[in-house]
């Protein structure tokens, strides 16, 4: 054998072997190593996506908050005060009214110290939620402090607020709080003043509901400064109808305005030293017009097979209903005058005219 032949032999070994190593190695797929930086790369990029979906929460939860009263979930005093300067300055510019409701829960030491402040929290809750029962959507509730709130009330004189307010103070005696029960609340109101700081203003509102407390609670009272808004010759409050309201169906359109213009005759003369006489003539024909309107859109939605007219016709009679029991109350000279705007702003024509009947807009015939 030639000397050279085995280490020849075992090189050619060396290097077929090397060569199959070489395949083996391809066949077998990847790095491991390489495989798990990419798995380590995908688990820190899913990481870092929850780290930014949890900070942009935070960051919502953060802004609310700034804004937003903890416990009650009503805005604070610092979004108020950003609020009310703008509700201001656009006052000042379209000349409308803003009006502000100051309201203070009465009695409510008495219920933290009988029932613990757990059960105040409680009771505070269910007061904001009571407001926001009747308020309307343009309306901000605030927590002014301790047992006190705020109403925000934009486009709003100081007999629609005193409406309003009404409704609110029926709101929260009606409001029965769980192991406390009813707990009520005296509101003052009063309409911005043009130029008038915001300060002095929250002052006059505040100064009517010591009036109220000690008129004897559960009362609303207005800020004696605002004065009359007869004076100026308008009415206290005037509703004014909008081409948005219309449905496109004369018939409807046309007596949606006269139950406007009626609403807005009543209120002209729907003031403490006005005529009962005259009181009552207006309400009995507004009234004697919403009859005859509610008949004849109930003739109509039955031609149309509108699915909801049972239900809509029950508020019909409700609402005719309330309006008797107004005439009554002005014919005994008994009126409560809140009650009666409050009926005409939110109930006949924002509650029903401008919301429940826009369900049947659609199924009308035009």
């Amino acid at each position: 054998m030639h000397p050279l032949w085995i280490p020849a032999t075992g090189l050619v070994c060396a290097a077929v072997g090397l060569a199959l190593g070489l395949r083996w190695t391809r066949r077998r797929g990847p790095d491991p190593r390489i495989q798990e930086r990419l798995e380590a790369l995908e688990r820190a990029r899913d990481t870092a996506e929850l780290a930014n979906l949890e900070l942009q929460e935070a960051l919502n939860e953060l802004e609310q908050a700034a804004g937003t009263d903890r416990l009650t979930g009503a805005w604070n005093r610092r979004r108020f005060e950003e609020a009310a300067q703008g509700e201001m300055a656009l006052a000042r510019r379209r000349r409308d009214p803003v009006s502000l409701i100051v309201l203070d829960l009465d009695h409510f030491k008495r219920v933290n110290d009988t029932h613990g402040h757990a059960a105040g929290d409680t009771v505070l809750q269910g007061a904001v939620e009571a407001l926001r029962g009747v308020l309307r959507t343009s309306d901000r509730v605030v927590r002014w402090g301790g047992e006190e709130f705020l109403v925000l009330a934009p486009a709003t004189p100081l007999a629609g607020a005193l409406a309003l307010a009404e409704k609110a103070r029926a709101a929260l005696a009606e409001r029965e709080h769980p192991g406390v029960g009813s707990v009520t609340g005296s509101l003052g109101v009063a309409e911005h003043r043009p130029g008038e700081m915001l300060e002095a203003w929250v002052a006059r509102a505040d100064a009517a509901v010591y009036r109220a407390k000690e008129g004897g609670r559960n009362r609303v009272e207005a800020d004696g400064e605002s004065g009359p808004a007869l004076e100026t010759g308008r009415p206290l409050l005037e509703i004014l109808w909008e081409e948005a309201y219309a449905s496109g169906h004369a018939t409807i359109d046309t007596q949606h305005q006269k139950l406007f213009q009626l609403a807005n005759a009543l209120l002209a003369v729907a003031g403490p030293e006005d005529s009962h006489q005259e009181l009552s003539l207006r309400l009995r024909t507004l009234l004697a017009h919403t009859a005859q309107h509610f008949h004849d859109e109930e003739a109509l939605l039955t031609q149309a097979r509108y699915p909801d007219l049972p239900e809509h016709a029950a508020e019909h009679q409700r609402l005719l209903r309330a309006a008797r029991g107004f005439l009554a109350d002005v014919e005994a000279g008994r009126l409560d005058l809140a009650a009666l705007v409050a009926y005409l702003a939110f109930d006949l024509v924002r509650g029903h005219l401008l919301t429940e009947d826009r369900n049947y807009f659609q199924h009308l015939v035009k």
